[in-house]
């Protein structure tokens, strides 16, 4: 199995002015500290290997596999869409009609990818990664991402711009805030 993202967001679920005014910074000295600090804490909850286990802003992913599944659980929520490709035992590739795919969204889990009932999965080529599932996922665009997402991004950002080392010596630092996790618990997909 290979998973790759093969388009990338096309833009940050907070914007720098608003991380900025939640900060509440009013000079532009440390605009790029700013982005970078947004730009990780994505980086830390998105994706299949960030901690909520699914895509913020609309993204795509490439699925392969050496086989046919039977039941597939879509490693990237929220699904948008799936499609199916194949390259068959004479080496050519085929879409499989949407009409034999069958999606089941599960609240706080998992989309599974079936086939329907008869579904003949057609025999594969002997080379690598034969069965190729394109998976849109994601919120949309920045304005579609849940509030509760976008203001976690934005404590991170500024717990981080206050806590710039990992060690303070003579304080108690929390490596995030308390409420940042009660924030994001309701985003995460349960494995």
């Amino acid at each position: 199995m290979r998973l790759t993202r093969t388009v990338d967001p096309a833009e940050l679920p907070v914007s720098l002015e608003e991380a900025k005014q939640y900060c509440r910074i009013e000079h532009d000295d440390e605009n790029f500290l700013i982005e970078s600090l947004i730009a990780a804490a994505v980086d830390y909850l998105d994706g299949p290997s960030g901690i909520l286990g699914r895509a913020i802003i609309a993204q795509q992913w490439l699925l392969e596999l050496d086989a046919w599944p039977n039941r597939l659980a879509v490693p990237i929520e929220p699904v948008t869409s799936v499609t199916v490709r194949y390259i068959d035992e004479l080496g050519a590739e085929t879409d499989v009609p949407e009409s034999q795919l069958v999606l089941t969204d599960v609240p706080s889990a998992r989309t599974v990818l079936e086939w329907i009932d008869g579904f003949q999965a057609p025999l594969l080529s002997d080379k690598r990664y034969p069965v190729k599932i394109t998976i849109t996922s994601g919120f949309g665009a920045a304005a579609n991402v849940p509030e509760g997402i976008k203001v976690a991004i934005k404590m991170m950002v500024g717990h981080w711009y206050d806590n710039r080392e990992t060690v303070v010596l003579g304080m108690s630092v929390a490596e995030l805030p308390m409420a940042v996790n009660a924030l994001l618990a309701r985003y995460r997909v349960m494995l």
